[in-house]
């Protein structure tokens, strides 16, 4: 599969789910509407398809649906988060992309530990972390999309360095983003099923008590 392939697939899947209103729970505690959500899946769908690039120098590009987006939606997710816990969170992210940064140039320069696709397993780290780092759906969103750009961003630095050119936000990234918000999907929406089956099972145990 070409780069840039998974990460259409999982956009066109949240579009539909979106567009059917199963996310609708999720963005009712974000603030979201329905509307607001299909109108930035799709910008990200339309230039990762067209591949929008912005040129700053001959040797540097920058991909506006692999970097500028997911900065942009990580700012809106910011100015969403408990005033007390913000620049705490701007920094925990910055450390999970630098956590990041560091696990993929291990991988490049010893792929002996690639013991799995490069395309999930920096992804599942990223999910992980986030999950560990705080329950909040909305926090947990905001730091996979400041760490992941922000690791690619170093990542490709350190290739600027080492052949001389530069693309931010490449169909690579795409791919690596878009596989840890799908992954965080499941995640999100297997726990909220687990929670639903544990209600119904403590209902159902109390008024079979009350019966008795």
């Amino acid at each position: 599969m070409n780069d840039g392939t998974l990460a259409i697939l999982i956009q066109w899947c949240f579009l539909c789910l979106i567009w059917m209103g199963v996310c609708d729970g999720v963005f009712h505690r974000w603030g979201i509407k329905r509307a607001g959500a299909l109108a930035v899946v799709t910008l990200f769908l339309v230039c990762t398809f067209v591949s929008w690039q912005l040129s700053f120098f001959p040797a540097i590009r920058v991909s506006v649906s692999g970097a500028i987006l997911p900065f942009l939606c990580a700012g809106w997710l910011y100015s969403n988060q408990q005033h007390g816990r913000k620049r705490i969170y701007v920094i925990i992210g910055g450390c999970i992309g630098i956590a990041l940064f560091w696990f993929r140039w291990l991988l490049f320069t010893d792929p002996v530990l690639a013991v799995w696709d490069v395309r999930w397993m920096v992804p599942v780290c990223a999910v992980f972390a986030a999950l560990t780092v705080s329950r909040s759906s909305l926090t947990q969103m905001f730091l996979l999309l400041l760490s992941l750009p922000l690791s690619d961003l170093l990542y490709s630095l350190y290739e600027w360095k080492l052949t001389g050119s530069c693309q931010i936000g490449n169909e690579y990234a795409h791919d690596l983003l878009w596989s840890a918000i799908s992954l965080w999907g499941v995640c999100a929406g297997g726990w909220a099923m687990a929670r639903m089956l544990f209600r119904f099972g403590g209902r159902k145990t109390s008024n079979s008590d009350t019966n008795r």
